[in-house]
């Protein structure tokens, strides 16, 4: 079983929504919200919250939210691993993955100025994007990079994980399958508007499509 759920972080810019949002999620991520200083971060770090708790009550297993610890990179888990999940947000969206297996998702707005990420590429990689045109570069890049958030999730190390040290394209194309300290990973991005969607895990069992959840399904659980 693997679910993926995506939510509009922007319902939360009414303030009553906002507040009964608070609510419904754990201590761990209010308290989280309560430090950011960006409206916008509070919505979307709220938002993915509420996906988790949603996911959590759809298998009767609401109190495991109060279970969640913190890893030393700063990832959020579950000691028993009753379940496994992982978060991601931009621009508007959130989104949630979780299964009875490791995964790892990421979701990025496809910004029509590329930002300037330090050691993203393979040395194979950063040679195919400088060869590309400018109509070609963005889609490459967001692929990429989602792709390789979701992986480093995945294996529970984030963004410290180095990102150059391995590769999830085959010249133009993704590579579906990569391994990665002797453990061969399934990989599947998808688009949606203008944003990029990436999962990993060792099964390929993915999602057919994007669950969209929206604040009356949220609240009735």
């Amino acid at each position: 079983m693997v679910e993926l759920l995506m939510m509009d972080g922007d319902v939360l810019k009414d303030t009553a929504k906002f507040q009964i949002a608070m609510e419904l999620v754990g201590e761990k991520r209010k308290a989280k919200v309560e430090k950011m200083v960006k409206e916008e971060s509070k919505r979307l770090s709220l938002s993915a919250g509420l996906l988790l708790s949603y996911a959590f009550s759809t298998m009767n297993e609401i109190s495991l939210y109060d279970k969640i610890k913190i890893t030393e990179k700063g990832m959020p888990y579950l000691p028993n691993q009753e379940y496994f999940f992982s978060l991601s947000h931009s621009g508007r969206f959130a989104i949630c993955s979780f299964s009875h297996e490791p995964i790892g998702c990421d979701i990025e707005k496809m910004r029509a100025k590329i930002p300037k990420v330090a050691k993203i590429f393979s040395p194979e990689e950063e040679q195919i994007f400088f060869r590309l045109d400018e109509a070609n570069k963005k889609e490459f890049f967001f692929q990429l990079w989602t792709r390789k958030e979701s992986v480093t999730k995945w294996m529970g190390k984030g963004i410290a994980y180095p990102f150059d040290s391995f590769s999830v394209m085959d010249g133009l194309r993704n590579r579906n399958i990569i391994v990665i300290e002797s453990k061969k990973l399934f990989l599947k991005s998808l688009q949606m508007e203008d944003y990029m969607i990436s999962l990993c895990n060792e099964r390929g069992n993915f999602p057919q499509e994007i669950k969209k959840i929206n604040w009356d399904i949220l609240t009735e659980n």
